[in-house]
């Protein structure tokens, strides 16, 4: 897990004497053969063929991914040098032997990289190319720091450019030991050489950690522009005010507020990989739009400061994912004030909002509120014809055919029941009222009219004379 501490007694002590790497270089390792790439002179053994055939056919890559992370190409040729075993490792290395776990190292006066690959042979195609990351990077990073970057910020900055493997799940779950344990070093021991590889097993993944948080907040840009600063800088504390114009013991602090949200889950964001949206797009997929609408809110407000690093199509894509999850939010908040203006029993206004909605729906292919919304327009349907009864009804009543308007007020207020709407069918029924009441005063009148004819007929008949017989 932790195999770069060599650098304590090889990269950062040791190989960076003239003296000590004239009498390395001396040793009688085994004859050399050497495979040259754009960027690398490849050295090895003939044991190691087909490992130096593996390496060439990816570590220009390499160069070039983090020459354009960086914004520097650092001097080429480097050396790749490739020890067969880690015993002629450590004829050529005599330290390192009371070093465990060492896969790799870098050297910045020689300009050389080193892996020993007996130690590799059960790596991941991944892990090896992290070996070749990291070692890298701790070059570049001496290089944009003229040789003054601080043994934690190396060590941190380095395990922050390779690409997640199963060795970041390990490394967190140290970190996460570390932090409910208390142990966590205070930021100036990232400058003590000795501590930080006295307790790999906490260092290392908080100074990842600290290098992520820096990137997470500030972007990468920012985070080179530390590495440039230090080379004109006292220490580490100045380039990091100057750089990040907060005071470092602020820094300090707001880091390990932080810390908790990258203890569970954070980790796996790195700007050195493109953004993944999965979790957008499955929220999108589901219809989650307003969850997709934060993270996508979230995602964008990070790949914009990580604008330098993220590529372009994966910023374009997040972009266009959160039109959509508006587009959904908009299409959730026209199916709701629909059903909320048929709770009210405006059916004119359910009308338009659904025609909204399914306009949004349909454009995002999303069928899901499909049947709600037909529902919706049911009742609409329902409630558009019964008002029209209604209306009809009141029609009728003005031109006193009263049969016919109490027979569409009835079917209008038996509609109304039935969807609901109180107040219609409350008027529905005080016409109905109305029009009973006329058509009981109307038969009223009518009798009225017919004994009154039927007086007048008596009396004419009493006071009419009998006729004269001749």
């Amino acid at each position: 897990m932790y195999r770069y501490t060599l650098l304590l007694l090889i990269g950062l002590c040791l190989c960076l004497s003239p003296r000590y790497a004239e009498h390395a270089a001396a040793q009688p390792i085994a004859p050399w053969l050497e495979r040259n790439t754009n960027y690398f002179s490849i050295i090895y053994t003939s044991s190691d063929e087909d490992s130096a055939l593996h390496y060439a056919s990816w570590v220009d890559t390499i160069y070039e991914e983090l020459a354009l992370r960086f914004n520097h190409r650092t001097l080429s040729p480097l050396a790749l040098r490739l020890y067969p075993t880690s015993e002629l490792y450590y004829q050529a290395n005599p330290a390192a032997r009371n070093v465990a776990g060492v896969v790799a190292h870098a050297d910045f006066q020689r300009r050389e990289l080193v892996v020993i690959v007996e130690r590799t042979a059960r790596q991941s195609e991944e892990e090896l190319r992290n070996n070749i990351r990291h070692e890298l990077t701790h070059i570049i990073a001496a290089d944009l720091s003229a040789n003054r970057l601080n043994t934690g910020f190396q060590e941190g900055l380095a395990q922050y450019m390779e690409l997640p493997t199963a060795n970041l799940e390990q490394s967190v779950a140290a970190l996460r030991r570390a932090r409910d344990q208390g142990l966590l070093m205070p930021w100036r021991d990232l400058d003590d050489r000795d501590r930080v590889y006295a307790q790999p097993e906490i260092s290392y993944p908080q100074s990842r950690a600290i290098v992520a948080f820096l990137v997470d907040r500030y972007g990468f840009a920012k985070l080179r522009e530390f590495l440039l600063i230090t080379g004109r800088s006292s220490g580490y504390r100045s380039a990091l005010e100057r750089t990040y114009a907060v005071a470092p013991s602020m820094l300090e602090t707001d880091w390990l507020t932080w810390l908790p949200g990258y203890l569970e889950g954070g980790y796996r964001l790195s700007s050195m990989g493109a953004y993944d949206l999965s979790l957008a797009r499955d929220l999108l997929s589901k219809g989650s739009y307003m969850a997709a609408e934060s993270e996508l809110q979230n995602a964008l407000a990070w790949m914009e400061r990580q604008a330098d690093t993220q590529p372009a199509a994966i910023l374009a894509e997040a972009r266009t994912l959160l039109e959509q999850s508006r587009r959904g939010m908009r299409a959730t908040y026209l199916a709701e004030r629909a059903r909320q203006a048929l709770i009210q029993a405006d059916y004119q206004r359910a009308e338009q909002l659904i025609a909204g909605a399914r306009n949004l729906y349909r454009d995002l292919g999303d069928e899901r509120q499909t049947p709600v919304l037909k529902l919706y327009a049911e009742r609409v349907a329902r409630g558009l014809r019964a008002t029209e009864r209604l209306a009809e009804a009141d029609t009728l009543a003005q031109a006193r055919q009263y049969p016919q308007a109490r027979a569409a007020a009835d079917s209008a207020a038996a509609e109304f029941a039935a969807l609901g709407d109180t107040l219609r069918h409350d008027n529905a029924l005080s016409l109905r009222t109305v029009l009973d009441q006329r058509q009981r005063l109307i038969g009223l009148l009518l009798l009225a009219a017919g004994l009154v004819g039927i007086m007048l007929s008596l009396l004419s008949r009493l006071f009419t004379r009998p006729a004269e017989i001749w």
